[in-house]
């Protein structure tokens, strides 16, 4: 047990670009599964206590999570801009932090169903599979930024859910294809940024070891088609999630 403990700690702050091998919790293990768990958990605790609030309180709840997502990600950053990590590899240009600045968005101007459609069908997705296939799996479960990659995505997928289980999403088929254009804009503008600056945001070039990813390079080969390839899943998996929720909310909150 000293040996773990000393482990853990000598370890809190390593960051996945200096992991040595054998001290990550891996994919769907034990360690995997109690974040998860943790995940599930945290989520269905925000669900339930949004509920209960007043309007006045749930547009207080919804600003906090934005502004708690906003800082943590700061907090993030100036972490890695004091170790020995390239910061500008690492800037807040992910899918999963525009997911956070459009939660920001929302918590302020309550009455843009693009946007909320925008959560629902591209972000959520996208945070549920950042859960599911951690990049963090080659760091201890203790571990700064694992705690991070946890956190960070669990409070999108509560913002998220929270509003959906209430009604507060609306789903119009117009408003998924305003998504997906939106999704080709932005793709277009990180992979300019990505060639120029030869950076991986939003994992437009490289895998990054993600086992999801590695599926989709392995049956495009790589290079430009790796990312048309991701862009297309992308696409489709925004069409599987609006049926899977329409179909929910026909049956089940209507």
């Amino acid at each position: 047990m000293l040996d773990y403990n000393n482990l853990v700690m000598k370890h809190f702050w390593t960051h996945k670009d200096n992991a040595p091998d054998g001290i990550g919790y891996g994919q769907f293990t034990s360690g995997h599964f109690v974040w998860l768990l943790l995940t599930v958990l945290f989520t269905i605790g925000i669900v339930f206590f949004y509920g209960h609030l007043s309007i006045p309180n749930k547009i207080l709840l919804r600003r906090a999570l934005g502004a708690t997502l906003i800082i943590i990600d700061i907090i993030k950053m100036f972490i890695i801009g004091f170790s020995d990590v390239k910061l500008s590899e690492y800037l807040p240009l992910e899918l999963c932090s525009f997911a956070a600045y459009f939660i920001v968005i929302d918590s302020i101007w309550f009455d843009n169903s693009f946007i909320k459609i925008m959560l629902l069908t591209l972000f959520l997705p996208a945070a549920i599979m950042a859960v599911l296939f951690p990049t963090t799996s080659t760091l201890p479960s203790f571990n700064f930024y694992t705690i991070h990659q946890f956190l960070y995505h669990g409070l999108i997928i509560a913002y998220v859910m929270a509003l959906y289980v209430y009604g507060e999403i609306h789903l119009l088929y117009p408003d998924v294809w305003k998504a997906i254009l939106s999704v080709l804009l932005l793709a277009a503008v990180i992979y300019l940024i990505d060639t120029k600056f030869d950076r991986n945001f939003m994992f437009l070039r490289d895998t990054y070891g993600n086992p999801l990813l590695e599926v989709i390079w392995k049956y495009t080969k790589g290079g430009f088609a790796y990312t048309v390839g991701l862009v297309c899943f992308c696409i489709f998996m925004i069409h599987v999630f609006y049926f899977f929720f329409k179909l929910i909310s026909l049956l089940f909150l209507h």
